[in-house]
């Protein structure tokens, strides 16, 4: 980070920390909750949680969140925010009637074994709604998503440097430090993501192996949760959507692989919980991972709604569900509380 970056990065953080110890957060949102009659629904989306204990490389709150400061944006959000159920806020956007108060809906992304044991809990405690989008290919397995993999690899990996022809220019990379690590999982992740299936697929393989580890967790604790889990949250109003099979970004495989994808992953929720499932969460949930045919193909077997990682609002007024947006979880308390109330003071990009 550059040092005009890092300056604003300083003063944004002396800015709206103060704004938040002072009660000027509190009172912009009850300032903000009276404008307008078409109050905003805001998604915000978590994946992984994460305490003292947990071993992983950090790629930020959204990816990985601090428990303790989860129970801190609960107490707060519950407070200042009327939280939601995905059904509520998807029947208002429907319905094209405005949020009574600003909205939230709580979702957490892949199918987590922490969102059981550090999550639930905290919902239980506040009862608070919140859906969960399941990755079903690794549900109840010790197996990770591909992201994950290149984390797990890295992580035991006693290789110091690697390097490979096709990224960052086939130049050495370091990895001895837990730093360098944490830079280069990120980096290879987003390099990896626009490339079609296949590629990725013959890559990613390839710098396992180079890695020496294929980062599949063979003989690990499990990462994710099971059914049996799954079937206690929902016996708790916890709402499970579709988050695909394997977690792959759909928009780079053949569409019919794309639509199984889909499919499998529907089928397989619905089987375990005897229930329909009528939401679905994008893989990687960014504006090129996803068509309009799928859009067109959810809509067909009987989804209700489709979120994005698409940054954004929802208003009553839009009235397509199978376009929400949602909002990264930011952290500590007085980001996130700023990042919400200046997301409902904007129009919801078209």
């Amino acid at each position: 980070m550059n040092s005009k970056r890092k300056m604003k990065a300083a003063l944004k953080r002396i800015v709206y920390s103060g704004l938040f110890y002072s009660g000027g957060l509190a009172l912009s949102m009850k300032i903000a909750s009276l404008l307008g009659k078409d109050r905003s629904c805001i998604i915000l989306a978590y994946h992984r949680f994460v305490d003292d204990r947990s071993v992983y490389l950090s790629k930020g709150p959204v990816m990985h969140h601090q428990i303790r400061e989860f129970e801190k944006e609960i107490a707060y959000l519950r407070k200042h925010y009327n939280i939601v159920s995905i059904d509520e806020a998807v029947s208002t956007i429907k319905s094209r009637r405005g949020f009574a108060r600003p909205a939230v809906v709580l979702t957490f992304d892949d199918g987590y074994l922490d969102n059981y044991t550090l999550a639930y809990p905290i919902l239980r405690k506040y009862n608070v709604p919140a859906t969960i989008y399941l990755t079903t290919g690794l549900i109840g397995t010790s197996e990770r998503t591909w992201p994950d993999r290149i984390e797990l690899a890295l992580m035991g990996t006693s290789v110091r440097q690697f390097a490979h022809p096709d990224l960052f220019g086939g130049s050495p990379i370091p990895i001895a430090t837990k730093a360098e690590k944490e830079k280069v999982c990120l980096d290879i992740g987003q390099t990896l993501k626009p490339m079609l299936y296949d590629r990725r697929v013959k890559i990613l393989e390839e710098v396992l192996e180079s890695l020496g580890l294929n980062g599949k967790g063979e003989g690990m604790p499990r990462m994710m949760l099971n059914w049996d889990e799954v079937k206690e949250m929902v016996a708790n109003g916890i709402t499970f959507g579709s988050h695909s099979h394997t977690h792959p970004i759909l928009s780079k495989m053949p569409v019919g692989e794309a639509k199984g994808e889909i499919l499998i992953s529907k089928q397989m929720i619905e089987e375990h919980l005897g229930k329909e499932v009528k939401h679905f969460a994008i893989p990687n949930g960014g504006k090129d991972d996803f068509s309009r045919e799928l859009r067109d193909y959810c809509r067909g077997i009987g989804f209700e709604s489709i979120v994005s990682l698409i940054h954004g609002v929802n208003n009553g007024s839009q009235g397509d569900v199978f376009d929400l947006r949602r909002i990264g979880a930011t952290s500590p308390l007085w980001a996130l509380a700023a990042n919400l109330i200046r997301q409902q003071m904007k129009s919801r990009q078209p």
